[in-house]
């Protein structure tokens, strides 16, 4: 990135971000994680998302500096092209959404953008058949839980027992991007809205915006009203994530089903309301690589995921996306570098 470029990239980012600062520089990897010889090549899939692709980048960036020859290479953008291509050992390493991941593991229908979208906005997608309705049920029945709903811990364990012969999972990262209810910091306030327990007892005076695909998932409709006896005046479905924010803002819907590093719910100060219930489908950010793959390797990857949350999948959102957006390889140099034009 030139110094010209880079300097009206981060005037550009100041403004999209106001006054929320530039990340912290990462931790140098340790000198144990530096290969002491020669290794293969680590060769990283862009995985799914605009996300995973700012990801598979900043591990190769940490890698090279670790002294590996890595590099990011396009293995398809579906799981079963990525997924294959690891078996394959044409990759060795990808980034992914824990949820979206065992779903497909077990043949089911993932949640469709955290698994899709680029930016972690709502898309379209189609209408589930009777036999993809019941997600959130069916992944609790698929992990064994009975008809307790699923957590991070129990989605993760569910992948590493399920997944392809050959392949792990590496320690998965703080970050998260699944589906949340949010509501304007007014909404909040007039209704003492923390989390979606709250909510319950009011859902009634409310209007929900939601995704087109909202009400044919179990977590919808019928996850709210089960977990948290939530029946809202009504849904209200949008085709584009600006027009859902745009009515929640003008008080049209007084709620909404947003994805967690969607960047809207920051610029406009949303508040999203928790879910202790598990109602939604857990997606933490894990790294998946071939068995093969060196230890040293595995550590560097493991400590620069470790040190990636939300609010970095937010960044890299807004980045990639702006009016003159950054690449991925483009917007990981900028998270390595903590932000910093050297």
């Amino acid at each position: 990135m030139s110094r010209l470029r880079a300097a009206s990239g981060l005037l550009a980012l100041a403004v999209l971000t106001g006054c929320a600062g530039a990340p912290e520089a990462p931790a140098t990897p340790s000198p144990s994680a530096t290969p002491s010889a020669p290794a293969e090549p680590i060769r990283i899939a862009a995985g799914p998302t605009g996300q995973t692709a700012v990801l598979a980048h900043v591990y190769a960036g940490r890698l090279r500096e670790a002294g590996f020859d890595a590099g990011v290479v396009d293995a398809g953008a579906g799981r079963a092209d990525y997924l294959a291509a690891l078996e394959r050992g044409d990759v060795e390493l990808v980034a992914d959404y824990s949820g979206n991941l065992y779903l497909h593991l077990r043949g089911r229908a993932p949640v469709g953008p955290a698994g899709a979208a680029p930016t972690g906005i709502a898309t379209p997608s189609p209408t589930p058949t009777p036999e993809e309705r019941g997600l959130a049920e069916d992944l609790s029945e698929l992990l064994g839980l009975g008809e307790e709903r699923a957590d991070d811990d129990d989605v993760l364990a569910g992948v590493r027992e399920v997944l392809p012969e050959g392949l792990r999972v590496l320690e998965p990262a703080p970050a998260e991007n699944t589906v949340a209810v949010v509501v304007t910091r007014a909404t909040a306030v007039e209704h003492g809205l923390s989390d979606l327990e709250d909510l319950g007892p009011v859902c009634d005076e409310i209007a929900l915006g939601t995704g087109l695909d909202f009400a044919g998932r179990s977590y919808g409709p019928e996850g709210l009203k089960d977990a948290y006896e939530c029946v809202p005046r009504s849904f209200v479905p949008f085709a584009e994530q600006d027009e859902l924010v745009d009515a929640l803002l003008g008080d049209r819907v007084q709620a909404a089903a947003l994805f967690t590093a969607s960047p809207a719910i920051e610029d406009n100060a949303l508040v999203v309301l928790a879910d202790p219930l598990n109602n939604f489908v857990p997606q933490r950010v894990v790294p998946v690589g071939d068995r093969k793959l060196p230890d040293a390797a595995v550590q560097v990857v493991e400590e620069v995921s470790a040190q990636i949350d939300t609010d970095d999948l937010v960044l890299m959102t807004r980045m990639t996306t702006a009016r003159d957006p950054y690449t991925p390889e483009e917007a990981a140099r900028y998270w390595l570098e903590g932000g910093d034009d050297t």
